[in-house]
């Protein structure tokens, strides 16, 4: 739809319908097509019962066709209310601070100005809500930012880009457009500290972050960049989708060495992030360390993570032998798990006994199950998890001693879980022999227990060829 058509709608929502909204929307729209149609402007002005809105709006339409009897005359008017002197000779062609205050006077671009240029700021950020009014206000604005900009008063624009940022800290598009404007301009450290200013109120913004690094390496201030990554990296509430956004903006200008280092740090901080762990993973893989690289994976996958997330580190670890860490060698919770197990074997046994009533089981096989649980956790100690927090080190255990890396990688046998250095004591062979000994002795005592009639029955019902 062209400039006019949008105009004659805008109209005819004002006129003949009495929507106002409606042909203010509209009338906004034909302007950035056209900011020259005076008469636009004339009725965009009869949308808005504020002065001196109105008042603007008809100086716009001035400078479109300074000859408008009707922008004159409705001039006049105005300021007639405004005050009781009479108004001014309008001018034939005004200057754009009739139009609007700007926030700021641009100065003669200069390679490194002063940071004259930015107002101070509140520091409410998106996280924050704003009231009615404000959002009424920041929609105002920012359709008149657009229209300046259309027309090429971009000086204009950023004042008005500038006041929506006293509004809202790091309102993302306002942001984008000043700074924007400004660095071309060569205004580095006012769109410089537009930025930090949103940073400093703690905005969460992805891009904000990502377009102040970018700032601090083209100025080649690598202080500034390298407290912007350990501030995305550090923040108090971890934003995962920021801190992957970071690494890929390093990986994206090839610097994994950076994107590298930045991940470990958020990791440090915020060590259940599972799409950096995933990235990190990456980052190992294709640097060769296989090893790391799944230990990274199954990291994000113990996380708990959903979704497609999950899918991906799913099909990642697909390729892997799964990697055995000191969080499973010391989990006593892992061990007793295996035993509770053997004691479920034990129940189904004890329930077979009791003739399929498990409410017949009565205390002796209650018993048996018990002792066939500490049992089981004897065996399974003796066995698979002779490193448990703090047995091993209450019963003499020692650490191993490191593999020798000159025996090359340490593969896997098939079936078997690729085992990582450790630093927990491992339980002498002589105390596993012997809890291994207790635990077998434990688990026939209790299947007597659970089986007693199965025993006695055949006892009683031996068969005839046997010798006693």
């Amino acid at each position: 739809m062209d400039a006019q058509e949008l105009y004659r709608q805008g109209v005819t929502a004002i006129r003949e319908q009495n929507d106002l909204a409606r042909g203010r929307d509209l009338l906004v729209q034909a302007l950035k097509l056209d900011p020259h149609n005076d008469m636009a402007w004339l009725w965009l002005a009869r949308t808005t019962s504020d002065p001196a809105r109105r008042l603007e709006l008809v100086e716009r339409a001035l400078r479109a066709n300074p000859a408008s009897e009707a922008a004159r005359k409705l001039r006049a008017e105005l300021l007639a209310e405004q005050r009781p002197a009479p108004p001014p000779v309008a001018t034939p062609e005004p200057t754009p601070s009739a139009v609007l205050p700007p926030a700021w006077t641009p100065p003669t671009p200069v390679a490194q100005p002063t940071s004259s240029v930015i107002r101070p700021l509140q520091r409410k950020t998106v996280d924050e809500p704003v009231t009615p009014a404000e959002k009424e206000r920041i929609a105002h604005l920012m359709d008149r930012a657009e229209i300046y900009r259309e027309a090429g008063d971009i000086e204009d624009a950023i004042a008005l880009w500038v006041e929506v940022l006293a509004i809202r800290v790091d309102h993302e598009q306002a942001l984008r457009n000043a700074a924007g404007h400004l660095w071309k301009l060569r205004y580095w450290h006012d769109a410089q500290e537009l930025m930090q200013r949103a940073i400093d109120a703690g905005t969460r913004v992805p891009t904000v972050y990502l377009t102040a690094i970018d700032m601090a390496e083209r100025q080649n201030d690598g202080i500034w960049a390298r407290e912007l990554r350990e501030r995305v990296a550090t923040l108090p509430v971890a934003d995962e989708q920021l801190v992957v956004k970071v690494a890929d903006y390093y990986l994206a200008r090839h610097q994994p060495s950076v994107a590298h280092g930045f991940l470990e740090r958020a990791l440090e901080v915020h060590p259940h992030m599972p799409a950096a762990l995933v990235k990190l993973g990456d980052l190992r893989q294709e640097s060769g360390d296989r090893v790391e690289a799944s230990r990274l994976y199954e990291r994000a996958a113990r996380t708990g993570a959903r979704g497609e997330t999950r899918k991906e580190i799913d099909k990642k670890l697909g390729s892997y032998v799964p990697v055995l860490t000191d969080r499973e060698r010391g989990s006593v919770w892992l061990a007793v798990r295996e035993a509770v197990g053997i004691a479920g074997l034990y129940v189904l046994l004890g329930w077979q006994d009791a003739r399929l009533d498990l409410l017949a089981l009565g205390p002796r096989r209650w018993l048996g199950v018990l002792v066939s649980l500490l049992g089981g956790y004897l065996v399974v100690t003796a066995t698979s998890s002779p490193q448990q927090r703090p047995l091993a080190g209450w019963l003499g255990g020692a650490v191993p001693p490191p593999r020798n890396p000159a025996d090359g990688p340490a593969l896997p046998a098939p079936g078997r879980a690729l085992e990582e250095p450790t630093a927990l004591p491992m339980l002498p062979s002589s105390v596993r022999y012997g809890l291994g000994v207790a635990g077998v002795v434990l688990l026939g005592l209790a299947g007597a227990l659970v089986l007693y009639y199965t025993l006695g029955w055949v006892g009683d019902n031996r068969p005839p060829y046997l010798p006693w």
